[in-house]
């Protein structure tokens, strides 16, 4: 675990880039495992966090809970690749391959909890994001992609692509509403729904020729949009295509915002000359922070892919480049206080630590979740008695 102030010589700033940056101290955490080739962090809620990691020769779904060590494979019995790609309420989802053809996925903490979410009749599915029991992502039955909406079986599936679009996608998902993209024409545009294709409003922006949104929380979305000029800009909205705010940071070319939580966006920018950088925002370009900056000095670049705040925390899933190792790995930012396993229940009343967390993590454990793996260990069975102990163990370390 790694804390880093801002680096001058080697950091990148624009703008009021550095003064924003100066002002909060993020901790970044490691989450690759062991000696794998490559993993990615693209989901992050509460405690866990979910991606994929190279295993041998394939990609293998998985699952973190603060650090490196609770890495949990994800990868189902059957296909020869699975990826991660969602987080929330317990569940995950991605998708997983059966020779050539990608069915979407849904997970609850295991491998052995794969449910296939491909919808009757469709060649290839995704799952891309799941909260409070819905999953959206699209799927293809033949006639190109069709934004889709699940309730946690492949029977649910409902085809949200509005009347007018040759094709769709659906990209987030949070309290009953659904963002993403639809083609109309030869342009895609962002827009959102509320459970079904007629609820479809188009948040294409003003000058735009494709856009796409990609999360939502609490009446924002993002996503990007091109210009004229085909250049990205990562884009907020609040409800309507006229309420498109640029988030481009100042000094970058292409940026896209890929999620939102509790008033904060993160995602990724180009800075000229240099790589893709994972940056936050508030709401404005000039409130863009450079995460690259908080990154060890042999990281050269990185993406940030969502975001979370809880109790005063802010968690940011993505991923970064080490030259010292020559490989993308999964990391994990962090303002505020650090993560800290045995803070099961996530309180922030002192004292953190009590007999709520004993009972939060028996429940956890009673319901096969993937937190209650405290020793990470991949024999079956994972849950074990070990894990009693090791919790008991941490527990009586504290929190840092």
């Amino acid at each position: 675990m790694t804390t880093r102030t801002l680096r001058s010589a080697a950091g990148f700033a624009v703008g009021a880039l550095a003064a924003a940056a100066a002002q909060a101290q993020w901790t970044v955490v490691n989450l690759h495992p062991g000696a794998a080739p490559r993993s990615y962090a693209y989901a992050v809620q509460s405690a866990q966090q979910v991606g994929l990691t190279i295993v041998g020769p394939d990609w293998h779904a998985n699952l973190w809970s603060g650090s490196a060590a609770t890495w949990v494979d994800l990868h189902p019995a059957g296909p020869d690749w699975s990826e991660g790609w969602g987080a929330g309420g317990g569940q995950q989802v991605g998708r997983a391959r059966f020779g050539n053809v990608w069915r979407a996925s849904l997970w609850s903490g295991s491998a052995a909890s794969w449910i296939n979410l491909a919808p009757p009749g469709a060649g290839e599915s995704m799952a891309h994001a799941v909260r409070a029991g819905q999953q959206v992502g699209w799927a293809n039955l033949g006639a190109g992609l069709r934004a889709s909406l699940w309730s946690g079986t492949a029977a649910s599936w409902i085809d949200l692509t509005p009347a007018g679009a040759t094709q769709g996608a659906a990209l987030g998902v949070n309290a009953g509403q659904q963002v993403g993209w639809a083609t109309f024409g030869s342009g895609s545009h962002a827009g959102m729904w509320t459970g079904t294709p007629g609820s479809w409003v188009d948040l294409d922006p003003p000058g735009s020729i494709g856009s796409v949104a990609r999360d939502l929380d609490e009446g924002q979305q993002v996503g990007d949009m091109a210009d004229s000029n085909f250049i990205g800009r990562a884009s907020l909205w609040s409800g309507t295509a006229a309420s498109w705010t640029d988030l481009s940071p100042p000094g970058t070319t292409d940026s896209i915002a890929y999620a939102v939580h509790s008033g904060l966006q993160a995602g990724v920018a180009f800075v000229p000359g240099l790589a893709k950088h994972a940056f936050v925002w508030s709401g404005t370009a000039a409130s863009a922070v450079d995460l690259n900056n908080f990154l060890p000095a042999d990281f050269a670049g990185s993406e940030a892919r969502d975001i979370w705040r809880q109790g005063g925390t802010t968690y940011v899933a993505g991923f970064g480049l080490n030259n010292s190792t020559g490989r993308w790995e999964a990391l994990l930012w962090v303002s505020g206080p650090p993560p800290c396993y045995p803070n099961c229940d996530a309180s922030t009343a002192a004292p953190i630590l009590n007999v709520a967390d004993f009972t939060c993590f028996l429940q956890k454990f009673a319901a096969a979740d993937a937190y209650a793996n405290c020793d990470a260990s991949t024999t079956p069975p994972a849950l074990n008695v070990a894990d009693f102990t090791c919790f008991l163990q941490k527990f009586a370390a504290g929190c840092p």
